[in-house]
């Protein structure tokens, strides 16, 4: 198992750790597009559903891969997963998944992952003595103006409950990305962690609750959303998103911040949420951001 680093990268390892960290980040833009359009849209499945599809599909194709490492796991590895199912598994979806009942996907893509790499500097300074350097605060800040900026005012009570519900998610996040950058643990095994620890926890409660709409859902809708919670949100976002903290460290949660951009590019077509200028604004401050606090 590797040690995740957090040097001065190579210009390679530099080139695979974004590029990674973009694949990851592209596929949670979409998420909660995707979300959305079925929690938020008056859709068949709720949000039990889509966690029980992204963890339960998303555990079984990673069975194997978890089943083939058991005995590389020892007792700091299982420690370091549990922190992983809670910061990035089960729990961490369906606060998001329940929040995208309130509030708009574009909020949700702002202040869940527009603040997580604050959380995750922050944390990173206390836990690891990282000293982000003028320009990665420079970026910060842009990131921060730009997420807040994204979301506007709360309107009401229930869009406020959406939002400490995302705020809650981005920390739980940042929390499991400072455990991930200490851990001996690589990007797949991180991920078959989640995953089958989220499907032995969750699915059992999920059946027995008799939540359950998939039966109800229309074919095209279970389809999609199989596809995307299942495979791409869960194991290969979350592999990806791994791996490239393994490549550049402290420079990979700065990435998240794009979501939030790539969400509210993708809510036009799908959606119909044309944004103002104002918000346009916002999406080029995070971009700088995230130049300024890679480059820093």
């Amino acid at each position: 198992m590797k040690a995740q680093g957090s040097g001065a990268p190579s210009g390679r390892r530099l080139a695979e750790g974004v590029a990674f960290a973009l694949l990851a980040v592209s596929i949670w833009g979409g998420w909660f597009v995707v979300t959305r359009r079925t929690v938020g849209a008056g859709g068949v499945l709720g949000p039990a559903d889509l966690v029980a599809l992204r963890f339960g599909i998303g555990g079984l194709v990673l069975l194997p891969v978890l089943a083939m490492r058991l005995r590389g796991l020892d007792r700091r590895t299982i420690v370091d997963g549990i922190f992983l199912y809670v910061a990035q598994g089960a729990p961490f979806a369906m606060l998001i998944s329940v929040g995208l009942r309130y509030a708009p996907a574009g909020h949700g893509a702002a202040l869940t992952p527009g603040t997580m790499p604050l959380f995750a500097a922050l944390l990173g300074v206390l836990a690891l003595r990282d000293r982000p350097g003028r320009w990665a605060l420079a970026g910060l800040g842009l990131i921060a103006a730009g997420a807040l900026t994204l979301a506007g005012g709360f309107r009401d009570a229930d869009e406020l409950f959406g939002y400490a519900l995302f705020l809650t998610a981005a920390f739980l996040w940042a929390v499991g990305t400072v455990r991930m950058r200490r851990s001996r643990l690589g990007a797949l095994e991180a991920t078959a962690l989640i995953c089958v620890a989220s499907l032995v926890t969750y699915i059992p409660l999920y059946l027995a609750s008799g939540l359950s709409r998939l039966a109800q859902a229309p074919a095209a809708e279970l389809a999609v959303q199989a596809v995307y919670q299942g495979v791409l949100a869960s194991a290969v976002a979350l592999a990806a998103f791994t791996r490239s903290l393994g490549l550049i460290g402290r420079r990979t949660p700065a990435f998240t911040a794009l979501v939030p951009v790539i969400a509210t590019l993708l809510a036009i077509p799908v959606l119909g949420e044309v944004p103002d200028p104002l918000h346009v604004g916002a999406i080029l401050a995070i971009g700088a951001g995230v130049v300024l606090t890679t480059r820093g």
